[in-house]
């Protein structure tokens, strides 16, 4: 049961003084079966004493405040601890099959049991449904265990798609992803998610933070991780079960879930708007680490 230490520093500087601000934060990690938020603080500068806290549809933890006084810079710092236990999952030949999953979930949602799923079997701004998309799962075979077509799905991605940092930004659409076969996290969980929810499956999308190595010989650099994103699919009778398909594996103990939607305008991480100025600089910087 590994502990982390997480630090996410979020700064927007101004040309000009701001007048004022608000903003929403979803920066604490959750508490859920394979993980416990052992310890969360958040430092706001300029300091916001109407600093409120409360719990979203999803189950997020939502902070909200406000800076009434002009500022040319606002820095926003999270401390989280959290322990990490690795998610149990059955063997996956023994999971239920893709048509078994679909078939079942209908059933669930007809009879009232899980209606809530319906919406993450539909369409969204950030995962329209594109032929594109859905024809990434042609010729994986549906009667397959749906943990074994999860991975193998996955693999696919890792086959098609390039990791690069500078090919999209949050206004980037998914055609142009499909198109130019790159992208980051955020892109390729939008897209995993699109092709599964057309094979009725329903999927939710994960933000987080992931423990990354460095090269063998090179020093751990305090403010050069990210935050992350991954799908989750859900299956009756086994519950949600976690995958990334930009390092084409199930989630494991090193990544750490803040937020859960569906789709990335329910988890990102902060949203809100200033007065006075326009378009600041924005810097992020993310460290995770063992604790201890």
């Amino acid at each position: 049961m590994p502990d982390y230490r997480i630090t996410h520093q979020t700064v927007y500087r101004h040309s000009a003084p701001a007048a004022a601000a608000w903003q929403m934060l979803q920066l604490q990690p959750r508490h859920e079966t394979a993980q416990e938020c052992l310890d969360f603080q958040l430092e706001l500068n300029p300091p916001a004493p109407d600093l409120s806290t409360r719990e979203d549809f999803f189950g997020n933890t939502r902070h909200y405040f406000s800076v009434r006084e002009p500022h040319r810079e606002l820095a926003i710092t999270s401390r989280s601890t959290v322990r990490r236990n690795e998610p149990a999952l059955p063997l996956p030949g023994l999971s239920p099959s893709v048509l078994e999953t679909r078939d079942r979930t209908r059933t669930l949602i007809q009879g009232g049991e899980s209606c809530q799923l319906e919406q993450y079997l539909c369409a969204t701004t950030h995962v329209p449904f594109l032929p594109a998309a859905a024809a990434l799962a042609d010729g994986l075979d549906p009667a397959a265990p749906a943990l074994v077509w999860i991975e193998a799905l996955g693999k696919r991605f890792a086959e098609t798609f390039t990791f690069d940092a500078t090919a999209t930004d949050l206004s980037t659409p998914l055609t142009e992803v499909l198109e130019n076969k790159r992208g980051v996290c955020q892109d390729f969980t939008h897209l995993f998610l699109s092709c599964v929810r057309q094979q009725g499956l329903p999927a939710a999308y994960v933000s987080g933070y992931l423990l990354t190595n460095p090269p063998p010989g090179q020093p751990r650099l305090r403010g050069a991780d990210a935050m992350h994103a991954w799908a989750s699919v859900h299956l009756p009778e086994i519950g949600w079960v976690d995958y990334d398909p930009t390092n084409s594996c199930f989630a494991g103990n090193g990544h750490i879930v803040v937020a859960r939607g569906r789709d990335y305008a329910d988890v990102s991480p902060t949203r809100g708007v200033f007065t006075g100025s326009y378009s600041p600089i924005l810097r992020v910087e993310v460290t995770v680490e063992p604790a201890g």
